[in-house]
């Protein structure tokens, strides 16, 4: 098991639907979310490293900037695959989408709420995980 987090008490976990929306603007719940929690300061948004990629290639690459700034504003941590063993237990999740069984992860190591508009393929992984559904 990976060493246990080092980040707030709390936060949200954004998934590749969260991310790409916000950036598109397809969402206003999930780029309200994301200004709220930038602006409190209270609650760290993890971006699980796969999602990121994902999203990145999901929108048109003139608004690859938002997701870049996101990514380097307080408050925002990517959660990165930096050893083979993590990279076992996220295949391990059970899910074929390695970027869902990256959050997917996230969500059972952090025990944060996951935003998202695949809250029940995510279910399907663990049901054990805490979905904050994008409207």
């Amino acid at each position: 098991m990976p060493a246990p987090h080092t980040f707030g008490p709390s936060g949200r976990i954004l998934d590749t639907s969260a991310l790409a929306q916000a950036a598109t603007g397809k969402s206003i719940y999930a780029r309200t979310l994301i200004e709220l929690a930038l602006a409190s300061g209270a609650n760290t948004l993890l971006i699980p490293v796969t999602a990121y990629i994902q999203a990145l290639a999901d929108i048109p690459q003139d608004l690859r900037w938002t997701l870049m700034l996101l990514t380097t504003s307080p408050g925002v941590e990517l959660d990165l695959i930096d050893d083979r063993e993590k990279a076992h237990e996220i295949a391990d999740v059970g899910a074929t989408d390695p970027a869902l069984a990256h959050t997917a992860w996230c969500g059972l190591q952090y025990g944060w709420p996951l935003v998202t508009d695949r809250g029940a393929d995510l279910l399907q992984i663990s049901p054990d995980l805490q979905i904050e559904s994008l409207p």
